[in-house]
């Protein structure tokens, strides 16, 4: 799959209404320069970066499916996943821990009501 970025800016920023001049407000360049870059199949990261914040759009995503970066995507998202059922082991473990930890406040209440019980029937 050829990504033809150029194009796919021109689309984002046709959606949100904005002409080449606008946006070339909000990157700070001229109306000429973004006709060239909506004709241009490859943007330098930079540029493609520009886009990305005058827009508010990751420009980057249409790029995963290309190698290298849907490898490291990849790897990435397995890492986060990774770190994700670790995170809820940990959760289980603590709601575990909390679980435990109430039952004994409860019996330990239930003994100190028990205890205040018997000192006042010792105190009749």
């Amino acid at each position: 799959m050829t990504v033809n970025i150029g194009w796919i800016i021109k689309k984002v920023a046709d959606d949100q209404n904005l002409s080449q001049s606008q946006l070339a407000t909000l990157i700070d360049d001229v109306q000429q320069n973004v006709g060239n870059d909506y004709k241009r199949s490859t943007l330098k990261i930079d540029r493609i970066f520009q886009y990305s914040k005058a827009l508010n759009h990751n420009f980057l995503q249409y790029y995963y499916e290309e190698e290298p970066y849907k490898t490291f995507r990849e790897k990435e998202n397995e890492t986060f996943l990774r770190e994700i059922n670790e995170l809820k082991n940990q959760l289980e473990e603590a709601i575990k821990t909390i679980i435990l930890q109430k039952a004994y406040l409860e019996t330990q209440q239930e003994l100190v009501e028990t205890q205040r019980a018997l000192i006042a029937q010792l105190n009749v």
